[in-house]
């Protein structure tokens, strides 16, 4: 599983850097306590009482179906609901949301545009201060053909996808604000927390990872980002659970998230989640 606190919680010195804006130091762990130990060690915070809890009364959870399952697998869709009428059992009040129609370009263009402005410089400011006798240059010439070629047309300022510095100043000033001024109003304001899958299918086989079929539809290794941007963008704490092993072995996840500041409450939250689902065997061929 995987654990994003929120901006700013964990230090992220040292780390090499994507973008100021997006980038937040995280943790893979083995289960929601692993996560509890490690945030009360990196942050500094008393950690939330980790026994288990019967149920998830007096809870409210929000999900927002035209949003986090448009367009996602079936068997994936399948899955959720079946998960999410499981907490509903344990007690909790599931709450729909309707995060508005065009909900999804506004967290892309925000986020791709905030990714692709900020990456060159930050990873510039990053060699110079660490001092390490690599360019940008270099470190562009050694990614995969894929990513580099995507990386030229739009994080280079030489690229035809390259934002101006108007479009950039739009999505931090306007697309961004708009995005987290709607988590608030609209699922905060109502439910302590959020769910959705976290990808809207299982992992692509290697030899397809960049052109796969979703939903019936050709998609690109991008939708896998899909359900976890707008967290990202938006500066929210995060939580990735398992939920289950699809029909041909491959696992499926659960994202919770919560506003901003409240990651205390998140990780306490996941751990009873954690306690209703249960156990999630491996998937075949891993222990």
């Amino acid at each position: 599983m995987g654990f994003k606190p929120t901006p700013g919680r964990w230090s992220g010195d040292g780390v090499a850097p994507i973008s100021h804006t997006l980038d937040t130091t995280g943790v893979l762990a083995r289960n929601v306590d692993d996560c509890i130990l490690l945030d009360g060690v990196v942050a500094g915070s008393p950690s939330p009482t980790i026994g288990a809890h019967p149920d998830l009364k007096g809870l409210r959870i929000a999900y927002a179906p035209k949003q986090y399952l448009s367009g996602v697998d079936s068997e994936v869709e399948t899955n959720f609901r079946e998960k999410l009428l499981r907490l509903k059992n344990a007690g909790a009040q599931i709450v729909e949301v309707d995060l508005g129609e065009d909900f999804g370009e506004l967290t892309e263009r925000a986020t791709w545009t905030i990714f692709a402005k900020e990456t060159r410089p930050a990873i510039m400011e990053f060699l110079k201060l660490q001092g390490i006798p690599v360019s940008f240059d270099d470190i562009l010439e050694n990614l995969g053909p894929a990513i580099r070629g995507a990386w030229e047309q739009i994080v280079l300022p030489s690229g035809r996808g390259y934002s101006s510095d108007d479009a950039y100043n739009d999505v931090l000033n306007k697309d961004r604000p708009e995005l987290q001024r709607r988590m608030m109003q609209l699922v905060f304001d109502r439910a302590d927390f959020l769910i959705f899958p976290t990808t809207p299918c299982t992992a692509p086989a290697i030899e397809t990872q960049r052109r796969f079929v979703v939903g019936g539809k050709e998609v690109s290794d991008l939708v896998l980002a899909k359900n976890t941007i707008p967290a990202s963008c938006g500066g929210l704490p995060g939580i990735s659970l398992p939920a289950g092993l699809s029909r041909s072995g491959l696992p499926f996840g659960i994202e919770i998230d919560s506003a901003p500041g409240r990651d205390s409450q998140l990780l306490a939250f996941a751990r009873r989640v954690e306690s209703v689902l249960g156990p999630v065997a491996p998937p075949p061929g891993f222990s």
